[in-house]
């Protein structure tokens, strides 16, 4: 039984005897920066839902998917901002889904990236490939979406390139901020990162931001989405999705909000089909595994390629079915 379920069950003993004061609910923030900066970031908007909807919001930061994902699936968390990625996976639970998804400067997507000092003699995915064996790879999370899943496909699966973690000579596992400040210091040769956080870094640390250079840019990407748990009752999401659709369209000061959050300029409503393109790119990267394991007979093979068929198509059809 989890977190919410419990305080059901211990409102409904208490009925009759006092009216039970309302639970709290927990957002869960992922952190690809400074834990403390995304915190001070993100609570004045989370004061104002609080408020917009009245009830208590604790917050609690991660710096690493797998955590955030354990504690929503597990019942500790109601609301999160995560990546898509994280998101399809709390999504096929059944135990959240999307409501959300930022909007900067006008758009809803943005772009995985890899990049390079600027005065790297490394300047395009030929020169990576051809250099790998020589050089340190800056690495995201296995659970980000633009800090590891999108440039493994489209930058090197698409590219012939099965198992790209084995061709560097050393692998570096690191959050966006830490990837970009590795290679403004020469630390890691090349780094997977995306758009949005290489645009906070020209505004927050220009001078470190000017010795990078982008070397290659993936397809658009879905902006980082809000979840919510399913069980939260019907009058509750009501009152969040109306006052997340409308924050910053009031006044300056939320607008200012926004802008400090992630140079937001809003939220508009999405739904879980915001996630199917990561599900494809995740299903096929299964495949991938599967079908370059040595250890799996010809038989393993064809039956575990085909669950991961079956559990795609499950998949996408649950997620376009999403309202």
């Amino acid at each position: 039984m989890n977190r919410r379920d419990l305080v059901s069950c211990l409102a409904l003993l208490g009925a009759g005897v006092h009216a039970a004061a309302p639970q709290p609910l927990v957002f869960g923030l992922i952190t690809p920066r400074n834990p403390e900066q995304t915190l001070k970031n993100w609570n004045p908007f989370i004061d104002r839902m609080a408020a917009a909807t009245g009830t208590v919001i604790e917050r609690r930061t991660y710096a690493t998917a797998g955590e955030l994902v354990r504690d929503f699936i597990e019942g500790r968390l109601d609301l999160a901002w995560l990546g898509n990625s994280s998101a399809l996976e709390i999504a096929e639970t059944g135990k959240g889904s999307v409501f959300a998804v930022k909007v900067i400067e006008g758009k809803t997507a943005y772009r995985s990236v890899l990049i390079t000092h600027r005065d790297s003699a490394v300047r395009n995915l030929d020169d990576v490939r051809r250099n790998a064996p020589q050089l340190v790879f800056g690495d995201g999370d296995p659970k980000s979406t633009s800090g590891h899943i999108v440039p493994m496909y489209f930058a090197f699966v698409k590219r012939g390139i099965n198992e790209p973690e084995k061709i560097f000579r050393e692998i570096r596992r690191g959050s966006h901020e830490a990837n970009l400040l590795a290679t403004a210091r020469r630390e890691v040769d090349v780094a997977t990162n995306n758009t949005t956080e290489l645009d906070n870094l020209r505004t927050a640390k220009p001078e470190q931001a000017a010795l990078i250079r982008v070397i290659w840019e993936s397809p658009d990407i879905p902006e980082s989405p809000m979840v919510w748990r399913e069980s939260l009752p019907l009058t509750l999401k009501g009152k969040i999705a109306a006052f997340t659709e409308k924050f910053g369209t009031r006044d300056d000061e939320e607008k200012g909000i926004l802008w400090n959050i992630d140079k937001l300029s809003g939220f508009r409503k999405s739904s879980n089909r915001q996630l199917v393109t990561v599900a494809d790119l995740e299903m096929f990267n299964a495949r991938q595994r599967i079908m370059n394991d040595a250890r799996l007979s010809g038989a393993e093979r064809l039956q575990q390629v085909d669950e991961v068929t079956k559990r795609g198509s499950k998949l996408e059809l649950m997620l376009k079915r999403s309202s």
